[in-house]
């Protein structure tokens, strides 16, 4: 996108330099990634679930803590009711009577209590890691979708070159046939060609800005500027040890594990509701109607003693439900194990048969473009036909189309390998979360 500067110069104000365009710089990976964590509300909604997870997990603790309550009472009544004691006249009832009552209730042992904490503790845990993954997998869509837009302009190049060559066929094969060297043949079948590759060009043109727009999407933010080619770094390894680092860094792994142990403490809770609970509890009174008492202020300190000897069996059958659900969990996490070392060696495969497919695609695309500037000079020198030209520039179009393709195959094995491995795409460390998980070097694709 070019950007026109104006700039005003000497002494008069009506003399303005002319404006001059100015490249806008290319946009990097690096900075589509930190568009996308900024304004994609994916990572809003992540952020969203672990301040939601810990405000639970305060309210699990604030169970620990005391609690003080206040009230106050004001009453406005017809008359005054007093009584004579001793001689002395005694208020029982004011007409504005004022009273107020501070209580503090206090747990001093509550087992069932510890249990729930920690289990909101390691929700808390969970949440950040799944939070995480929300934001790195958002950051491999950005990535991809990036790496779409790159190929799309590849393919959009190769169809610009083939229209530059078809017209150029189209002109000689006129002159000829108005010379008498050709026939009519030649003009239609140049023609032809011409007209097909200004399909694909419009093919290519609207691929172009359809992924523009999904990038667009993807980083809230326009997407118009030219894309610097990321760099790639080598993602080898025995399958062995690549599964082995997936298991240690992949954050939904993690998420599952510490949810069956949330769900683990979250079942011993009921079995826990057969210890009796210990409090105490602190009130203090006052008044502005002693009465006979003739105190204002009164204070107590009650020991509180409870104990649910048997409740028709609800605790068992609950904790019976949460160990089930606890059992459920572990299978989960064991499932998404097994299915990380798929992934890993699946990854894997993909990304050896995208690199050979890739070689392959770069012999064909040089061969083809050798025999389409052999063709040419041929025809240029009358000792090939329209028609050869023609397929001569189809085939080399074809050639390049597939050679973009492949190498958008390759970029997209990259990322999906990184992605099995619990990494983060190049240079996405300004994208990345902090959590409470060991961190992950970020990988380029």
């Amino acid at each position: 996108m070019a950007l026109g500067v104006s700039v005003l110069v000497g002494p008069l104000p009506c003399l303005a330099q002319t404006p001059t365009p100015v490249t806008a710089a290319p946009l990097t990976l690096a900075e589509a990634l930190a568009l996308a964590a900024r304004n994609n509300e994916r990572s809003g909604i992540a952020r969203a679930r672990v301040d939601r997870a810990r405000a639970i997990r305060r309210e699990a603790y604030a169970t620990l803590l005391p609690d003080v309550n206040v009230t106050g009472t004001f009453t406005r009544r017809s008359e005054e009711v007093t009584r004579t004691i001793d001689d002395e006249e005694v208020i029982v009832q004011a007409v504005n009577a004022l009273s107020g009552v501070a209580t503090v209730d206090a747990t001093l042992l509550d087992v069932r209590a510890f249990p729930v904490a920690r289990s909101a503790t390691r929700n808390l845990e969970a949440q950040e890691n799944a939070s995480a993954e929300i934001r790195r997998t958002l950051a491999y869509d950005v990535a991809e979708t990036f790496f779409s837009v790159l190929s799309a302009e590849r393919l959009r190049e190769a169809a610009s070159r083939r229209i530059e060559v078809a017209q150029a066929t189209v002109s000689d094969a006129r002159i000829r046939m108005e010379a008498g060297l050709a026939s009519s043949n030649d003009l239609t079948r140049s023609e032809l060609e011409l007209a097909t590759a200004r399909l694909s060009l419009t093919q290519a043109e609207s691929l172009v800005r359809t992924e523009r727009l999904s990038l667009a999407y993807l980083i809230g933010a326009p997407a118009d500027r030219p894309l610097a080619e990321p760099g790639a770094e080598p993602t080898g390894g025995d399958a062995e040890a690549l599964e082995r680092v997936a298991v240690e860094s992949r954050a939904d792994l993690r998420e599952l594990q510490l949810r069956a142990e949330a769900l683990r403490l979250l079942a011993l809770e009921p079995r826990l509701r057969f210890v009796p609970t210990l409090g105490l509890r602190g009130t203090y009174r006052g008044t502005n109607e002693a009465g006979l008492s003739g105190r204002e202020t009164d204070w107590n300190v009650a020991a509180l003693f409870s104990w649910e000897v048997f409740d028709g069996g609800v605790r068992y059958a609950q904790a019976a439900a949460r160990e089930a659900e606890y059992r459920e969990a572990l299978l989960a996490a064991d499932a998404l194990r097994r299915q990380i070392g798929l992934e890993v060696r699946t990854a894997r495969t993909d990304l050896e048969t995208a690199r050979a497919a890739l070689e392959q695609a770069e012999v064909r695309a040089r061969v083809a473009e050798q025999n389409a500037r052999e063709v040419r000079v041929r025809y240029s020198e009358g000792l090939a036909t329209a028609l050869e030209q023609a397929d001569a520039t189809a085939s080399a179009f074809e050639a390049s189309a597939e050679l973009a393709r492949q190498r958008f195959a390759l970029g997209v094995a990259r990322l999906s390998l990184s992605q099995a491995l619990g990494r983060w795409p190049a240079d996405a460390s300004t994208a990345a979360p902090e959590t409470t998980s060991t961190p992950v070097e970020p990988l380029a694709p």
